[in-house]
């Protein structure tokens, strides 16, 4: 394929005032394969023909350059195809399992069970009642009458059920084996004497409902009205069967016929890995989910997603967060498996993902074509947008930018930047969010941190952070000394906020690590600067609710639009409130008390516990991560949909970062550069692993029935900085 023109660049560079700042990074861009094998014959520009023989050896040249002609593309590609048939074939076989026999010797974790095969974790739990015919407000009511409701700790199977639809309508006896069976009406709590269902159940009813009704009713209800996190059973819309599971959604609908008895049930079976809804004792819907020893659901999943990382983590551009190279036909799909939910360009928040495991797993090599799309690449662009839309100097990364750097343009909108006052994007879900640069500079510092590259920092590291110090100092007022920052959004969730807690965590975070940089890197008049500009940085927002003072999303937030959990950015990534260091309090009480739950696509709930040290609500939530794959495809570690696509890079990158800092936290300079290992691991779960911290250090050990079997810390002088679980400072 060849382009012979390009529209998008020059268009959006237009409109959006971007011209001589833009690259046309499509025109004359050209790719394809040459595919040859010996003796083959071409009948026509679409076939290769093979002779007859019981071995056959094809080879694929695969390029991409840009600009380049068609021709000279060929000679290219026939070029690699030479010089790789000069390569005995044994040698680059032998070559190619060396590659990945270093990989994966770089790291590894694997987890395993004290306690024999668990369970899956696959119903949030919390503290209501179950209840029968109302919701936990008390209202869906359930309009007609129950016969008896039932319920069982274990997932019961599909002639089990059937012989429940076909038997009476009495009590169930209590060799039955259920936690209990009741004469129930509406707005029954449930006596269930402490039974666990976050691990499986059965719920069966017997019901009549009345007259047909628009808006339905419950039948089980154990959830927060409007929330995910718990479960109900009702009969929404009209009469229809919904099983609603966290935000895992049954629905079957218009089977009801009031005035009619109907047996229902819904099932949570970790065993067979189903979640179904009966009706008169056959199902109507249902799902899968992965089954297995929970610590090796864990171990599969880290290490198939490092590999998929892995496959797409060396190209030229950063990897898609919505599909990666692996994009595969799903039935809520509107086209082919080309197709990706939120197009072809990077959201900032979605592509960071799945490279924040990188550093703790050594593979810092991946990192490099996000560092030089956003860090390199456009930065000018950056600083040039920057000082025509503001008159300042400084960068800040929009959050949905196409790879040439220009902004989508249904965000941006179709009116030319030269004829508006305003000339940022028409769009407000993106508007005033920058978090973007602060959290892109840390992770170079990670970078920095890790491999030692000062020659990185200098060309890449410290460009960048002035930049986007520049950008926030200069842009925003003073008031009492400290920045102000207004008009601002805290990530996509509050759209009217004032100091929002990504950006001045982040812009903390920041100023903290380039003041701890060596003379080397750091003259006196930078450091005079930062100094000033940390000092001018405005408090952690916090709040309080009910006498908990706890981090908030912004000193003053309103008008919410989306269910991320911004004030936490303070743990994670920024990591101003974690183990280690004061105000640990503040990050739990913000936990406790956040909107938004779930562990799955870009939610980062799993990490966050993890930082905070919350051994089993991390543990849960990773469990419940790993066991969540698309259930059409085969493969353990296609997850999704979710709120993306098929492969789903979010979910998979969410989970790796919250195993590694389950097992090993890194503290960064000049916090104290401790390295808390086993921060966050269950009592019950034995480990082996190999992972990486700052300073070219290495840490690998095997714990095992709560000890240290095995630890080595490469260099062995850091071992004085190494924090095992039970050491004094982990909190504070």
């Amino acid at each position: 394929h060849h382009n012979v023109r390009s529209v998008g660049p020059a268009l959006t560079g237009k409109i959006q005032d971007l011209t001589g700042l833009v690259s046309d990074t499509l025109l004359h861009r050209t790719f394809g394969v040459v595919i040859a094998t010996p003796g083959g014959q071409r009948p026509d520009d679409r076939h290769l023909v093979s002779s007859m023989a019981r071995e056959h050896r094809f080879s694929l040249a695969v390029h991409t350059a840009q600009p380049v002609t068609a021709d000279a593309w060929l000679v290219q590609t026939q070029d690699i195809l030479a010089r790789a048939a000069a390569i005995p074939p044994a040698q680059r076989r032998a070559e190619h399992e060396a590659w990945w026999r270093e990989f994966w010797g770089r790291s590894w974790v694997h987890v395993t069970s004290r306690v024999g095969n668990q369970a899956a974790v696959t119903i949030p739990g919390n503290d209501y009642a179950l209840r029968v015919g109302f919701d936990q407000h008390g209202q869906n009511r359930f309009l007609g009458e129950f016969a008896r409701v039932s319920v069982w700790t274990r997932g019961l199977g599909e002639d089990q059920i059937a012989a429940l639809a076909a038997g009476s309508r009495d009590l169930l006896p209590a060799s039955a084996g259920a936690v209990g069976s009741w004469a129930a009406t509406p707005g029954t709590e449930l006596a269930l004497g402490g039974a666990d269902l976050t691990r499986a159940m059965t719920l069966e009813a017997w019901i009549k409902p009345e007259a047909m009704s628009t808006s339905g009713g419950r039948i089980f209800d154990k959830v927060t009205p409007g929330g995910a996190d718990g479960f109900l059973f009702d009969t929404y819309p009209g009469n229809s069967l919904r099983f609603i599971v966290g935000r895992e959604i049954h629905l079957k609908k218009d089977i009801l016929t009031p005035g009619e008895w109907h047996h229902v049930a819904a099932v949570v079976d970790p065993e067979q890995g189903k979640i179904r809804v009966y009706h008169n004792g056959k199902p109507v819907a249902e799902s899968t989910f992965e089954t297995g020893n929970d610590a090796f659901v864990v171990s599969r999943a880290y290490a198939l997603q490092r590999f998929v990382t892995a496959c797409a983590g060396r190209g030229h551009y950063p990897i898609k967060f919505n599909g990666s190279i692996f994009t595969v036909p799903h039935a809520g799909s509107p086209g082919d498996a080309d197709y990706r939910r939120w197009g072809p360009g990077y959201w900032w928040q979605n592509t960071r993902l799945p490279y924040l495991a990188l550093c703790t797993s050594g593979d810092t090599e991946m990192m490099q074509p996000l560092f030089r799309m956003y860090a390199q690449d456009l930065l000018p662009l950056f600083v040039g947008r920057t000082q025509r839309y503001f008159g300042h100097d400084g960068a800040y990364i929009p959050e949905c930018i196409y790879f040439w750097g220009a902004v989508f343009s249904e965000s941006y909108g179709w009116q030319p930047a030269k004829e508006r006052e305003d000339k940022l994007q028409t769009s407000g879900w993106h508007k005033w969010e920058w978090v973007s640069g602060p959290e892109l500079a840390w992770m170079l510092f990670d970078y920095y941190d890790h491999t030692g590259d000062e020659a990185f920092a200098r060309n890449t590291l410290l460009p960048f952070a002035r930049a986007v110090i520049a950008f926030f100092d200069q842009h925003y007022q003073t008031v009492d000394g400290k920045l102000f920052m207004h008009p601002s959004q805290s990530l996509e969730t509050w759209w009217d906020c004032d100091n929002p807690m990504p950006e001045v965590a982040g812009l903390h975070a920041l100023a903290e690590r380039l003041l701890a940089l060596p003379e080397s890197l750091a003259s006196a008049t930078d450091r005079t600067a930062w100094e000033a500009f940390r000092a001018k940085l405005p408090p952690l927002p916090t709040r309080t609710e009910n006498g908990v003072e706890m981090l908030a999303a912004a000193t003053r937030f309103a008008d919410k639009r989306n269910c991320e959990n911004p004030e936490l950015y303070a743990v994670f990534p920024f990591r101003q409130i974690a183990l280690g260091r004061p105000g640990l309090k503040l990050g739990t009480a913000a936990l406790a008390h956040r909107q938004d739950r779930g562990h799955f696509g870009w939610r980062q709930d799993d990490i966050f516990m993890a930082y905070l040290g919350l051994a089993e609500d991390a543990r849960k939530g990773l469990v419940t991560r790993a066991r969540k794959r698309d259930p059409g495809s085969r493969f353990p570690a296609f997850w999704g949909p979710n709120y993306d696509w098929v492969p789903d890079q979010d979910h998979g990158g969410v989970l790796m970062k919250t195993l590694q800092s389950m097992v090993l936290q890194a503290e960064p300079v000049p916090a104290g550069d401790r390295v808390f290992v086993l921060p966050a691991w269950p009592s019950d779960w034995n480990v082996d692993f190999r992972l990486h911290a700052p300073h070219g250090t290495v840490v690998e050990g095997t714990y095992a029935d709560g000890r240290f079997v095995r630890l080595q810390v490469t260099p062995e002088s850091r071992r004085a900085d190494l924090r095992l679980p039970g050491s004094e400072d982990r909190r504070e």
